[in-house]
């Protein structure tokens, strides 16, 4: 059903709003997917409890719940939607999603991510994990996956890939049993010499952007991978690296 909202007291407009904090959407199980690329390309599996238009966008985007079948769509003046937005030009359209529910993970290939702070790094990194059709991110210590500036960066692509936060080390590894554990250094081996493994599903480890792997995951790698560097350049952005290293291994299986 379309509703007209004008007021910044709405309460439903309140709880939205508050859904750009970490604690609000754990306790609501919602979060907030932005922008109209981002919305319109949210998989299937993804579920839109509310959808909110900008008034000068409603001709644009109101298609979207049909589409959807969302039932709940609220319409709000341009100046309060921007006050509900992460962006500083939102497009006029905005989605509250339910939050997956975490996932065990399986024999199948895997991303685990170390230490990610950056948001933009670990939006990216999910956006590449679903364009190589790795399915399974394991979070260990990592910037909360559901705020908005993680699903901008993914395109919603956090969405298409099942991410499973964990803040204990001995479990992630625990959890990646049977996996060949590949940890991406900077002194490890040149990765383009290194025959992608078929016996075993990958576990692709990238480190923080400041320190890299932490020694506890250098321990226990079954083997320690770096990309070659010229021109004096020591490093690559930590969602580079992963892209180049994803894409290496799983793909040029």
């Amino acid at each position: 059903m379309e509703r007209l909202v004008t007021s910044a007291a709405n309460a439903e407009l309140k709880k939205i709003r508050s859904l750009k904090d970490k604690d609000a959407r754990r306790e609501y199980g919602l979060m907030i997917a932005e922008g109209g690329r981002t919305v319109t390309d949210l998989p299937d599996t993804c579920v839109v409890r509310t959808l909110v238009l900008a008034e000068s966008a409603r001709d644009e985007f109101i298609r979207l719940a049909d589409r959807r079948g969302v039932k709940d769509v609220l319409v709000v003046p341009d100046k309060l939607f921007r006050s509900l937005c992460d962006t500083v030009t939102p497009s006029g359209v905005l989605a509250v999603v339910a939050t997956p529910p975490p996932a065990r993970i399986t024999a199948n290939d895997c991303m685990v991510l170390d230490g990610i702070s950056d948001p933009g790094n670990f939006g990216t990194i999910a956006r590449t994990c679903a364009a190589c059709g790795v399915e399974q991110i394991l979070a260990v210590n990592c910037t909360d996956w559901t705020s908005p500036k993680v699903v901008r960066a993914s395109m919603g692509c956090v969405f298409r890939v099942s991410v499973t936060e964990l803040n204990d080390p001995d479990a992630a590894v625990s959890a990646l049993s049977g996996h060949e554990v590949c940890v991406l250094d900077m002194k490890g081996e040149d990765i383009f010499r290194v025959k992608p493994g078929k016996e075993r599903p990958t576990a692709l480890v990238v480190g923080s952007e400041a320190h890299g792997v932490s020694p506890f995951f250098r321990a226990r790698a079954d083997k320690t991978l770096s990309l070659p560097m010229r021109g004096g350049v020591e490093s690559l952005n930590a969602a580079i690296a992963a892209s180049v290293a994803l894409y290496t291994l799983v793909c040029g299986r």
